[in-house]
């Protein structure tokens, strides 16, 4: 087992979510699909096989009931292939979505993590990498953006009101010739 980390937001949605569930559960009655896993060892490997039964059917005492986040609405289980099939249909209806899969979204996250800070043995744990050289390789860029943006907090600091001038570079061989200069505002307090 593993133990995650996550938001309020995230919190919210998932308290949102088991109320729905249970007012699903409440609605169906004894149509809702429970969720059921049967374990079986073999050799040194334990397997595990999943069940969907509903109210009226008799549950065998070798199941043990899961609780799963991703419901439809009668109970069952949410398969990833549902998800997929959903990503696939959004590529053919636009074009723009053409390299669209629903792991794009696991990458956009990271990188956005990545890109805002977080640190980088938290997201190696977050997503389960065995060690952050692979977090690293995978989102590298997204470090480069949030160096850059780091770079970039002296703007905030002294103002956004920036102004490019062309100013006259002087005398001697310069004379005649132009350089940028930025003007910034800076409020006195």
């Amino acid at each position: 087992m593993r133990v995650v980390d996550f938001c309020d937001t995230l919190a919210d949605i998932l308290k949102a979510t088991k109320k729905a569930q249970h007012k699903n559960r409440f609605q169906y009655g004894e149509l809702y699909q429970r969720n059921y896993y049967k374990e079986f060892r073999e050799k040194n490997r334990v397997y595990y096989e999943y069940y969907c039964l509903d109210g009226t059917q008799e549950i065998p005492a070798d199941y043990t009931e899961i609780f799963f986040v991703c419901l439809r609405s009668d109970g069952c289980l949410e398969l990833p292939a549902t998800v997929e099939t959903a990503c696939q249909t959004a590529r053919r209806k636009l074009p723009e979505l053409e390299d669209f899969h629903f792991h794009t979204l696991w990458h956009t996250y990271t990188s956005n993590l990545m890109s805002n800070g977080a640190a980088q043995k938290d997201v190696q744990e977050l997503f389960g990498h065995s060690d952050v050289s692979t977090t690293m390789n995978v989102y590298a860029h997204a470090i480069r953006q949030a160096k850059r943006t780091s770079a970039r907090l002296l703007d905030k600091v002294v103002g956004n009101d920036k102004k490019l001038s062309l100013v006259s570079a002087g005398k001697g061989k310069n004379k005649g010739k132009y350089i940028a200069v930025y003007y910034m505002r800076v409020d006195k307090p």
